[in-house]
């Protein structure tokens, strides 16, 4: 034996205890491997009474969407990963298709494609498939033939595990959605039979991250930030108040100042890009507002009564707004009527963005099927429109 059998208790936000035993070159798991699983998760924390996994703090967070930065992050250091896409969903499930996860080959993953009752099974056929060297595509569900994994709804979802993505075509799909491009992804076929005609090969459509832009002073502006980012968008604040841009801050969001005579270039606003004016002195909304207007936001939201908002459709209708342009505006801000309090508020605004999503993402989706032999197309090559710079 290369190494003396030792066992280690191992807690964690997740799993509340872990019993990790190493023996010789095997780490096992009684519930999961030794290795990080989790975003936050601190791996046999004490080297020298455990498992031999090197200690590090993982700073990746498994419940994200988006898997290609932390493939990139495991493959540049020279660790295999796969790359499972969700291709076709039989039935109901939390997950549309294009949904993806990234596995390495020594068992850690970020990116879910269940409620959390497969995760581990799709960590464990990954593996298998890069023992046996090439990708597979798997059935989960009703109609699969693995009789002990059943999905709680009673459907079915089937898997492509691409254990060949070359890292040029991952860094390129990384590298423009940097610059807030969208990109495409080849998804191969492993010519494994489908029960449906949703066969590949696929294209994996990525889109910007959604961002939230943020104008306004006080309670509501900081939680409505703080919500955002928890639920996954981009944040930007700009405030002329100092105390608003400090509490942001604190929370990790990027903040600017404004005043009334420099209230910023608006032109860096894109589709993908959900605006809330958060003022309850509605003067500043003078020089914003219209500039709102004239940016491709596919959310514009203002605070104020409705006695208020109505006074705003009739100042911005005397300035030469149309009615097309007008109605893009949500006022007063909200999914939920007559909200009170600054939490409640920037809850029913966020529910609000979230239900109106950009346009793209409905139409054209995440994954699109490709006739060979458009099996080259690994990504956009679409020529990069001028990008402005938040200002």
């Amino acid at each position: 034996m290369r190494r003396f059998l030792s066992a280690q208790v191992i807690s964690n936000p997740f799993d509340v205890f872990r019993f990790c035993v190493s023996f010789g070159n095997w780490r096992i798991g009684v519930f999961q491997r030794c290795e990080p699983r989790f975003g936050t998760d601190r791996v046999c924390h004490e080297q020298r009474k455990g498992c031999g996994v090197r200690q590090e703090i993982w700073k990746w967070e498994t419940f994200d969407g988006y898997v290609l930065d932390f493939a990139l992050d495991r493959m540049r250091e020279g660790i295999r990963v796969a790359i499972v896409t969700l291709v076709n969903v039989d039935g109901s499930s939390p997950y549309q298709r294009g949904a993806q996860m990234a596995v390495t080959e020594t068992g850690n993953w970020v990116g879910h494609l269940s409620g959390g009752c497969i995760e581990r099974a799709i960590v464990a056929e990954a593996l298998l498939a890069f023992d046996e060297g090439h990708s597979r595509k798997v059935r989960y569900g009703r109609g699969s033939p693995y009789m002990d994994i059943r999905l709680p709804c009673g459907s079915a979802i089937e898997l492509v595990i691409d254990i060949g993505a070359p890292i040029d075509d991952l860094d390129r799909v990384d590298r423009r959605l940097r610059r807030r491009l969208r990109a495409d992804l080849h998804v191969p076929d492993p010519q494994e039979p489908s029960r449906d005609d949703m066969v590949g090969p696929f294209l994996r459509h990525y889109w910007p991250k959604k961002r939230v832009f943020i104008a306004g002073i006080g309670p509501v502006a900081v939680q409505l930030g703080r919500l955002a980012r928890t639920g996954g968008f981009e944040v930007l604040l700009a405030s002329p108040d100092k105390a608003t841009r400090e509490a942001m801050a604190k929370a990790g969001i990027t903040s600017r100042a404004i005043s009334r005579t420099n209230n910023g270039n608006m032109s860096w606003i894109d589709p993908w890009t959900a605006a809330v004016l958060a003022f309850h002195d509605h003067e500043w909304e003078t020089d914003l507002l219209p500039a709102l207007l004239e940016s491709d936001a596919f959310y514009i939201g203002v605070l104020g009564s409705r006695r208020t908002h109505q006074t705003r459709i009739e100042n911005l209708a005397s300035a030469g707004f149309g009615s097309s342009s007008i109605n893009r505006i949500n006022g007063p801000a909200g999914l939920i009527p007559q909200t009170r309090g600054a939490t409640e508020i920037a809850v029913s605004i966020l529910a609000e963005i979230v239900q109106a999503k950009p346009h793209l993402y409905d139409t054209q989706g995440l994954l699109s099927v490709v006739t060979p032999p458009a099996r080259t197309a690994r990504h956009s090559k679409r020529r990069a429109p001028k990008q402005t710079a938040w200002a």
